[in-house]
């Protein structure tokens, strides 16, 4: 039987030779022209050229059609998928067509129509005298195109003249100028004047115009004579309506609106109202409410206030069209409704031309969602060769006591295998045990702030949430057996679309040590890590900054920043101080257990650089650190951080590196903490076929101990040494996304281990010790990060 070291002597001598093959495979399969009519060319690449810096070649390429065939890590691959099929009508055939894609071939009547796409969008943006040449070079089959650009110099935008005839709007169009994304000297761009008409239409309908659009706005551009200048004209036109006979179109000024009504439909049936909706209006119960009027049918199910502090569409107001698109997020946000549909109706609008103000009526129709529902979710992990199985049960009800209170009941249970290990820390197999795990935990979440004061004006200002959790959980493992208890009261709320706060005043967490295996007892006896396993009280306070302008309907770069502070035990500290006397120790008790204290803050930003809509660069950065102080010698086990596994450096098994340049020699469960992180993360995702996706990652970090009475050798931080004791890790993934779940396969490699010796550290240089375990492979739900 081979061995671990045989099988990695085997891999590392024939790997080049093996990679070689598969990628001399996918080349030739990539070149193969049997799916080229033999009169026809490949269209290999284009490429748009020029000197100008001011325009967007990216942008330009854009316009181009047809594209060629798509490349993953330099190769069409999904070229080679096609061309891997035959002529024949089969299943196996008609797969690979239908996952690959079919070779682009090149055009010359598409390369005519894209040297004119070409010189529209750069005539649209001021270069009226660009010339565009297209040339096209033929080698095996192959086309690559290129397009040669002279843009020349564009206009420039010399004056700016507005012509009102419908004064109405003019004092508010004017005043407003300055947020103008149109200023002289700068170039006339046709996108840019869109995007203007587009701006003076939402701030119209922010002031009550309800019924503005931007085709009541038109420009004209008037070049100068000799020179590279136009003036511009803004035309407002009058708002156009029909006479009551529908004989004529009359030219009126444009109308504000006011808000006369908001009729709300709390239980709307959208099937019943198609059918016939006078015959379903006349049989709904009708109620006032704060100036609402509700319309339902039978019982209402739902406290209407819960409803009507998330409408920010108020009778008497002015039309706003923030204040509908806000009423649309708070409602959705609710989770009560499985649609939300807001219109309006214009009161006598045929039959009044001349007064300041026009009646508006609003309909808001909610159709609720499914109140109760139940799932159960099964799992495999295999973390390291550590295999596992989770399952969770969950029951959620969506209106628990009619004020649209979010309840969530989860019991949880796993189990894992885990591998021992012997001392020497290579990972060499000695046994397997058990961990196992399991839990039960409810959350409620109310669409308030549970306060003793009116929050209406804050509800519809910063949609916020109160939650309220109840945990238990228990684990044994080989080595020990705890108990947590966990009970939190919190709140989160949203300042804009891109930010929101979480803030728990009170995070209980209450830790019992059940049962310590009498020799991982002496091995830890007298140490740091003593500390961190001993029954311990948690009653935390914690605030978290969130930051995401990610836009699901765009395909755009975002970023994502998460901010954690977190600290415990000072308000009781400064109570027992006063009322009390410490243990022997010198250390505060509540019940015979000691309360921990500490401070804690930590640090989460993502960047992700969408390249197309298949492929992407994710990047991420991870810094925490923890104190404690006063009545804590350690950070409670369940508070330290940790890194390896599924979602940290995944070169190494979960916990299992670390702290610095450690390595365990005592337990044969590695179970590495500490108080200090330091991790970066870089993927390149893309896809594959079908629900395939691929990714290539390099991970790197460690954690640290923060404090000297970490007697463990190597795993105090020192700003002198710490960038010397990163580990560094790499590997790929496989990735099937399930649309509602992506399940990934993650192989990692290790390239730097720390806790080795100066000199074989960098181990993909180096010939590896006996036994020495250079991968780890990981199964989990979700992407990393």
């Amino acid at each position: 039987m081979l061995s671990q070291q045989n099988i990695f002597i085997f891999i590392k001598r024939y790997y080049i030779s093996f990679f070689t093959l598969v990628i001399a495979f996918l080349l030739y399969s990539c070149s193969s022209t049997k799916h080229i009519p033999e009169d026809s060319y490949l269209l290999s690449s284009s490429k748009v050229v020029t000197d100008n810096k001011e325009v967007d070649k990216k942008e330009m390429e854009t316009y181009i059609r047809p594209k060629p065939n798509k490349r993953v890590l330099g190769i069409k691959l999904y070229l080679g998928l096609y061309n891997l099929s035959g002529k024949k009508d089969n299943r196996i055939n008609n797969w690979l067509q239908k996952i690959g894609e079919a070779p682009v071939l090149w055009d010359e009547f598409e390369i005519e129509k894209n040297s004119s796409r070409l010189k529209l969008y750069l005539k649209n943006r001021g270069y009226y005298y660009a010339h565009v040449d297209d040339t096209t070079r033929f080698k095996k089959k192959k086309a690559k195109v290129r397009y040669d650009i002279e843009t020349g110099e564009p206009y420039i935008i010399h004056q700016i003249n507005y012509e009102f005839k419908d004064t109405t709007i003019c004092d508010l169009v004017l005043a407003d100028t300055a947020n103008s994304l149109l200023e002289r000297g700068s170039p006339f761009d046709v996108d840019v004047l869109q995007e203007e008409r587009l701006r003076i239409e939402n701030l119209l309908k922010l002031h009550g115009y309800f019924n503005f659009n931007k085709d009541y706005i038109l420009f004209q551009a008037d070049s100068l004579r000799n020179k590279m200048q136009v003036n511009l004209s803004a035309t407002f036109n009058q708002y156009q309506i029909q006479n009551p006979e529908g004989t004529n179109i009359l030219q009126v000024p444009h109308r504000q609106y006011r808000i006369r009504n908001v009729y709300v439909f709390p239980d709307f049936n959208q099937k019943e109202a198609l059918a016939n909706f006078e015959q379903y209006l006349n049989r709904l119960n009708e109620r006032t409410y704060n100036n609402f009027k509700l319309l339902y049918e039978g019982h209402l199910d739902i406290n209407p206030e819960v409803v009507t502090q998330s409408i920010y569409i108020i009778q008497g107001n002015m039309y706003h069209i923030d204040d509908v698109q806000e009423t649309y997020h708070h409602l959705s946000s609710l989770r009560i409704f499985r649609l939300v549909n807001i219109y309006f109706e214009e009161v006598d609008s045929y039959y009044v031309y001349h007064q300041e103000e026009y009646p508006l009526d609003c309909y808001i129709q909610l159709s609720p969602s499914t109140l109760q529902s139940y799932t159960v979710e099964l799992e495999g992990t295999n973390s390291s060769g550590n295999v596992g199985a989770a399952g969770n049960i969950s029951y959620q009800h969506r209106n628990l006591f009619g004020g649209g209170e979010n309840l969530n009941v989860r019991i949880k249970g796993a189990i894992e295998f885990l591998r021992k290990i012997d001392s020497t820390q290579v990972q060499k197999l000695k046994g397997i045990d058990e961990l196992y795990e399991a839990g039960i935990d409810a959350r409620i979440t109310l669409p308030q702030f549970l306060l003793p004061v009116n929050t209406e004006n804050f509800i519809r200002k910063y949609n916020p949430r109160t939650r309220i959790t109840l945990a238990g959980n228990i684990q044994k493992r080989p080595d020990y057996t705890r108990g947590i208890l966990n009970a939190g009261f919190g709140y989160t709320w949203s300042t804009s679309p891109y930010v929101s706060h979480i803030i728990n005043p009170l995070d209980i967490n209450f830790v019992k040590m059940l049962k310590i295996d009498s020799v991982f007892r002496e091995d830890i006896r007298g140490t740091y890590l003593e500390h961190s396993y001993e029954d311990k009280l948690i009653t935390a306070l914690n605030y978290s900054f969130i930051y995401n302008n990610q836009d699901i309907k765009k395909l755009k770069n975002y970023l994502f920043l998460r901010i954690n502070a977190e600290q415990s035990g000072n308000l009781l500290s400064g109570m027992y101080a006063i009322v009390s006397s410490p243990n022997e120790d010198g250390r505060y008790e509540i019940m015979k257990n000691e309360f921990a204290q500490y401070l804690k803050g930590d640090i989460d930003l993502r960047y992700y650089q969408i390249v197309d809509d298949k492929t992407s660069f994710v990047y991420r950065v991870f810094m925490g650190v923890a104190r404690p102080y006063g009545n804590s010698v350690a950070i409670p086990f369940e508070k330290q951080y940790f890194t390896g596994g599924a979602n940290g450096i995944r070169a190494w098994p979960v916990r299992n590196l670390g702290p610095g340049t450690y390595r365990e020699t005592r337990s044969v469960y590695p179970n590495a903490t500490a108080d200090i992180k330091l991790e970066a993360n870089f993927e390149y995702r893309f896809k594959l076929f079908w629900i395939l996706e691929g990714a290539l990652f390099a991970d790197a970090g460690n954690i640290w101990a923060i404090r000297k009475d970490d007697k463990r050798e190597g795993t105090v931080f020192n700003w002198n040494t710490f960038y010397k004791q990163i580990a560094v890790g790499t590997g790929v993934g496989l990735r099937m996304d399930f649309s509602f779940f992506i399940f990934r396969i993650d192989l990692g490699l290790k390239v730097r281990d720390p806790s080795l010796p100066s000199g074989p550290q960098w181990v993909i240089l180096n010939r590896p010790d006996k036994n020495y375990k250079y991968t780890n492979f990981h199964v989990a739900i979700g992407y990393p990060f």
